[in-house]
């Protein structure tokens, strides 16, 4: 097996399986543009009495994927057709490799990285598939590592002085205008701000009903690329890979309105919600609640936690959440009877109250008369 010329490793939740989403992969084919593109610049500078490299300079250069290792997920990724270049050459393609990882080093620490700003612009591409808490780190030339995460990847890029650049965002919305002319839709966020977004014919039928039903707040969640302006504000979708219509319980899109109360919401009252703990509990929803089962109604709380809610046949269900401790009080009421239902659940990461919740509302769905 050839030497692998990188050997990333990924950290993050994704990768825990030894395994790399295809996504991911697709970052590598912008490190191998960069790659070559910084060979040149090194070749132009060790030899500046000439105007451009060689003819077929880098020509039959590939970066490919050799094995994915275990531990968290390593890449073995080999340069092929570097055994064709004049050992002369070759040099600049290992020192382009150690400035790329040296790069992202610098800023890591808070300097300056010695890349062209042109050069930097590649970073708008490579990375751009990482989610938060998630990382690639690179084993430095002089020893120790350092790590691109989505954060160092947006001081790369603001340090290539670029106006604007993508990422891979999701955006939540209602459809407010729909052009099959231009083949172009608009989605209104719940800030009143509207991204631009192509319209492919795969996604054309989801956008015209939405729009139909715009005025009755159908909302769509939008997953592709995004434009962002360098004071971070989103300006447009530049291609969209997904789109799904919401459920009007949505979980996670609930949570994030009761995240955006400010301090004495109710009548000057309130404790506001911590959005952290929120988006926390979204994701515990998403994984744990069987999704046979009917959502909640979710209201905040005055001592700013939240309060689901269900009406299942003749019974009323509450179900209390303390978000900094994540235990929950669960309340069945049955209204013609008065009997009611009472216990404690922890609703923590792989406790077993989700599962108590589960059966619970399953039962009495179960009980309804035919």
């Amino acid at each position: 097996m050839i030497e692998p010329f990188f050997k990333p490793r990924l950290h993050g939740p994704r990768f825990t399986q030894h395994s790399v989403p295809l996504e991911v992969l697709k970052d590598f084919a912008a490190l191998e543009e960069m790659l070559i593109e910084v060979a040149k610049r090194e070749y132009l500078s060790a030899n500046p009495t000439r105007q451009r490299t060689p003819r077929g300079f880098a020509k039959g250069l590939e970066l490919h994927l050799a094995a994915v290792e275990e531990g968290s997920t390593v890449l073995a990724i080999v340069l092929t057709g570097l055994s064709l270049f004049p050992s002369s050459d070759s040099e600049y393609i290992q020192k382009a490799g150690d400035k790329i990882v040296g790069a992202i080093a610098s800023v890591e620490k808070g300097t300056q990285p010695a890349l062209h700003p042109e050069l930097l612009r590649y970073f708008d591409r490579f990375g751009r598939s990482l989610l938060d808490g998630e990382s690639i780190e690179f084993t430095l030339a002089e020893g120790g590592t350092t790590s691109l995460t989505p954060d160092i990847r947006q001081r790369l890029l603001r340090a290539s002085e670029a106006e604007e650049w993508t990422e891979e965002a999701t955006y939540k919305g209602k459809i407010s205008a729909a052009d099959q002319s231009d083949k172009i839709f608009e989605l209104e966020l719940s800030n009143g701000s509207k991204l631009k977004a192509p319209l492919e014919q795969q996604h054309l039928q989801t956008i015209l009903d939405a729009f139909v039903k715009y005025q009755t707040g159908c909302t769509l969640a939008v997953q592709g690329i995004i434009k962002r302006e360098r004071s971070g504000r989103p300006k447009s979708f530049e291609s969209v890979e997904h789109i799904n219509q919401l459920d009007p319980l949505d979980v996670e899109t609930r949570l994030e309105d009761l995240a955006a109360l400010k301090a004495g919401w109710l009548n000057g009252k309130g404790a506001p919600l911590d959005a952290t703990i929120l988006r926390a509990l979204a994701k515990q929803f998403d994984k744990n609640f069987d999704a046979e089962l009917p959502l909640p109604h979710l209201y905040p709380t005055a001592e700013g936690g939240v309060q689901a809610e269900w009406s299942i046949g003749d019974w009323e269900v509450s179900l209390e959440i303390d978000l900094k401790s994540q235990r929950a009080t669960y309340q069945a009421l049955h209204l013609p009877t008065g009997e009611s239902q009472d216990h404690g659940l922890e609703l923590t990461e792989n406790s077993i109250g989700w599962a108590t919740l589960n059966e619970s509302i399953g039962n009495l769905l179960r009980s309804r008369p035919a």
